[in-house]
Order: C-alpha cells, then sequence, then structure tokens
C-alpha cells in the first residue's frame, strides 16, 4: 500500500513537473530575460509563456503607457464618431428618400418654408416705416423719442433675425436637394 501510494506522489509531483511554465520578457535595458517565475520588474511588460518544450502557452502584452491609453480612447472616440455620422446620414438620406420624389418638389417645399418668414419680414417692415417717419419728427431729448427709438431697434431685431433664419433655410434646403439629386441622379 504504501509503495502505491508512494509510486501515486511521485506520478502528481512529475506531472506538475512537466507542466510548469517558463517566462520569457525583456528587462529594462531590452535584453530577453528566461526564468521560471515572472520577477516584478517584469511586472507591465509583455511576457511569454511556454511550456518546457518551449510551445508558447500564452502571451501577456505591455502594459499601455498613459499616453497609449489616451491614444487608444481618443481612436476609438473618433471611430464611434464616425460610425453615429454614418448612420446618421444614412437616417437622413432615407427620410430625403422616403420625403420628396423629384427635386422641384424640394424647391416647393423651400418656398413654403420661406412664406412664414417672408410674411413676417414684410409685416415688421410695415410696422417700422410709420415709427421710422415719427422719429424724424421727435425731439431727441425727449422720452418718446427714446421709446421710440427702442421700439425700432426691436423691429430691427427681429427683421435680422428673420434674415438669417431664412438664409439657414434656403442652406438646408440647397443642400438636401444636391444630396437628393447625387442619390437619384434625377435633375
Amino acid at each position: 500500500m504504501k509503495n502505491t501510494l508512494l509510486s501515486t506522489l511521485m506520478l502528481i509531483s512529475l506531472s506538475s513537473a512537466a507542466h510548469a511554465e517558463i517566462y520569457k520578457w525583456k528587462d529594462a535595458h531590452g535584453v530577453t530575460q528566461y526564468g521560471d517565475t515572472r520577477p516584478p520588474q517584469a511586472a507591465g511588460r509583455a511576457t511569454t509563456e511556454m511550456n518546457k518544450k518551449g510551445n508558447v502557452v500564452k502571451e501577456t502584452a505591455a502594459a499601455l503607457t498613459p499616453e497609449q491609453r489616451a491614444q487608444n480612447a481618443a481612436d476609438e472616440a473618433k471611430v464611434k464618431k464616425e460610425a453615429q455620422t454614418a448612420t446618421e446620414q444614412k437616417r437622413h438620406d432615407s427620410a430625403l428618400l422616403n420625403t420628396y420624389t423629384s427635386p422641384a418638389e424640394i424647391d416647393l417645399a423651400r418656398d413654403r418654408s420661406l412664406e412664414q418668414h417672408n410674411l413676417v419680414v414684410k409685416g415688421t417692415n410695415a410696422r417700422l416705416e410709420p415709427l421710422q417717419a415719427k422719429q424724424k419728427k421727435l425731439s431727441p431729448k425727449s422720452a418718446e423719442y427714446v421709446e421710440n427709438m427702442r421700439k425700432i431697434s426691436d423691429l430691427n431685431a427681429i427683421i435680422t433675425q428673420r434674415n438669417t433664419e431664412i438664409a439657414a433655410t434656403r442652406a438646408k434646403f440647397d443642400a438636401d436637394k444636391a444630396r437628393y439629386i447625387e442619390l437619384t441622379g434625377k435633375k
């Protein structure tokens, strides 16, 4: 019985010795080192674990520097942003193709959208003209002059805002029309 137990223990120790690994790493000077254990100095460095026959069992990459981690994060953010932009472009293209059947329809939609802005500008100009005529008759030192000037300034701000919105609307519809033509080939 003792012989059986002894031979079993010997087999177990031999099998664990057969699975023992060899570590390979480069030290701080770039010299390749080998050992039965990985020393603390090799922490964070690329290592290769090999079996006794020299076959690679596991490779561990070197720890990334803060600069490399930051670069990886920036690269991942860039890829994510590009994917999001591509998805948004596909969504916009699909909406464009499902909304319009010709470039002329885009022009009609643009004109309908601009009509409201043009009516506001026209109405604001109609309110502005009498105030400007009245302003010429008032004394610059009167309180009525200051109040009238404030009203003129407010109306001019409305006109400026609407003109900016008109330009933005035109640019949006022009871009949509160009993209529609690019997608469909229709003119």
